[in-house]
């Protein structure tokens, strides 16, 4: 049992135990639960105090659901309010703004944005016949990540100018912003790039149907001159629009010899 598993559980038998007392004490109190639903039908349920395990996808429905709990015979009505925030990353710079808020008990929304989000719920209740309204117990927040990036490294070209394959690329989906260094063997830098997506982007790029882009970023030249066949390193570290976080190496197969160009 690792250890992060073990503190969520630990919040969850201390959520509940504290429920209960509360229940047979007859103060009011809530449950509230988020389920997440991909497009594939997968669903995960996260409660309050814990974060979602994976990273999802776009589309992604969402049910936000809340249940007033008591046991003293009364009927009380519950007033909820759901405040969900989304935290985007712009190159090294992230932002929070609210997202969406809500004041069902229980709702649904369809998430077609990406980023970190956190669901925070907060409410109140009164006796049905009373005019006193009264706070609720504090919920923990719930924690989710939409990324739907990827990012390719591919391990060879040939830069002899018959036309195919003449330049390296890579493939990026919903990358925000990356930084390039391409090596050789003896450790010299040929080729940095660094930025903001939008700005390395040619600007007829046109993207896929998944909205990828496949890219060139090196012509297989150092100062002037195309390089030697050999083995070069590449080291890429990108962000993705939700906040992941990339860092990747691979190696790139200079074949001047592959074709019929010189």
């Amino acid at each position: 049992m690792n250890k992060r598993f073990f503190i969520s559980l630990l919040w969850s038998v201390i959520a509940v135990f504290a429920a209960c007392q509360a229940v047979l004490a007859g103060i009011p109190q809530v449950q509230v639960k988020v389920i997440l639903i991909s497009v594939s039908g997968d669903s995960t349920v996260i409660v309050p105090g814990e974060s979602s395990p994976t990273v999802l996808n776009v589309p992604l429905k969402a049910e936000f659901i809340s249940e007033l709990v008591v046991d003293d015979g009364k009927e009380y009505l519950l007033f909820p309010q759901w405040t969900v925030t989304r935290t985007t990353t712009d190159g090294e710079t992230s932002k929070t703004d609210d997202f969406l808020k809500r004041q069902e008990a229980v709702t649904q929304y369809e998430f077609t944005d990406y980023g970190k989000f956190q669901v925070k719920y907060a409410w109140s209740y009164r006796e049905k016949d009373s005019s006193g309204t009264i706070q609720g117990a504090e919920v923990q927040p719930m924690d989710f990540t939409i990324d739907d990036s990827e990012l390719k490294l591919y391990n060879a070209f040939s830069p002899n100018g018959d036309g195919i394959n003449d330049t390296y690329k890579i493939y990026a989906r919903s990358i925000v912003s990356m930084k390039i260094a391409i090596f050789n063997r003896w450790g010299q830098t040929v080729r940095t790039i660094a930025g903001k997506m939008n700005d390395l982007l040619p600007s007829d790029a046109e993207p896929d149907n998944d909205g990828g882009y496949l890219f060139e970023i090196w012509d297989g030249r150092f100062n002037g001159d195309v390089v030697n066949d050999g083995v070069y390193f590449i080291n890429v570290q990108a962000v993705g629009a939700g906040g992941e976080q990339y860092d990747k190496r691979a190696d790139i197969n200079v074949l001047k010899g592959l074709g019929t160009g010189n």
